[in-house]
């Protein structure tokens, strides 16, 4: 399932570079696009973020590809309104007769024991707290770089590895927004790319976030009471893309000045760290009987 959700994301990521990349949208262009929300849509609501992001980015481009070709960009934005809508529109109308709700989720909510907390209950929600946003910032970010792994029942993690993620990623995302606010030589395109890609990641975050005030999780386990946070790593695999291009080019703005190949030298560093620490994090599943190298 995380495959596909990373398959259909960067196939969207992918068509949103194209309609910023050209003034010109094609009718191929457009059905492609539209299938590619479609199925972004339909396999996780949790990238819904993702959705409506790439549709801000294509429609602000709206204005320039009338001006170009009004004909064949109407064209291009109405197929691609067909082709998402169709799909889109025939899941909503089953869950809808299915399940009495439009997204499919009230049997799960209901089965888990979560009720919606009043509006005015929302504030109250300790993620509005700096140790209770820590808290969601930190589980969410570092089992989204590490992934949630456990072992015996315990998660295979370690400090200082999951805190160099979770400061070097609002560090290095805030350099990649200044970078594109300096335009630091960065072609219209190349800044348009990065910023759709930084707001997705964004707007992922803050979409879990709004899920997480949202609900009394009453027993369940997780989220819980005790710690009401959606902050599961997985649920922002359709971000995954995005937000290496904005990580990635965060290093790059911050580092280049000093040296143009210090930024390659440091990724490098990073991913042999990457790489070392997740070796040394699981090296008590690598050493059990039980797995595929003792078969």
């Amino acid at each position: 399932m995380m495959f596909c959700r990373l398959c259909v994301s960067v196939g969207l990521f992918l068509c949103v570079l194209q309609w910023l990349r050209t003034s010109r949208p094609t009718l191929l262009l457009g059905a492609l696009t539209g299938l590619a929300i479609a199925a972004t849509y339909l396999t996780k609501l949790s990238n819904l973020p993702l959705v409506v992001v790439v549709l801000v980015a294509i429609i602000a481009k709206l204005p320039v590809a009338i001006r170009q070709k009004p004909k064949a960009a109407l064209i291009a934005y109405a197929v691609l309104v067909f082709c998402a809508a169709i799909p889109i529109g025939s899941w909503i109308v089953w869950t809808k007769y299915q399940f009495g709700d439009l997204t499919g989720s009230a049997p799960k909510i209901t089965l888990l024991g979560w009720t919606h907390k009043p509006f005015s209950d929302w504030w109250q929600h300790p993620i509005f707290t700096l140790r209770g946003f820590w808290a969601f910032w930190w589980d969410l970010i570092t089992s989204f770089w590490c992934g949630e792994v456990k072992w015996r029942g315990q998660p295979l993690s370690c400090p200082v590895t999951d805190g160099l993620y979770a400061a070097s990623t609002p560090v290095l995302l805030a350099a990649a927004l200044l970078g594109l606010r300096k335009k630091a030589g960065l072609s219209t395109f190349q800044r348009q790319a990065i910023g759709v890609a930084a707001l997705c990641f964004i707007a992922s975050v803050g979409f879990l976030a709004l899920l997480s005030i949202q609900f009394d999780f009453g027993n369940c386990i997780n989220p819980s009471r005790a710690h009401p946070y959606f902050a599961s790593g997985r649920l922002l695999t359709g971000a995954l893309i995005p937000f290496a291009l904005s990580y990635v080019y965060g290093i790059d703005w911050l580092l280049r000045r000093i040296n143009p190949v210090l930024p390659l030298l440091v990724l490098g560093v990073i991913l042999l760290f990457m790489t070392t620490s997740e070796i040394v994090v699981n090296r008590v599943a690598f050493q059990s009987e039980h797995n595929l190298f003792h078969l």
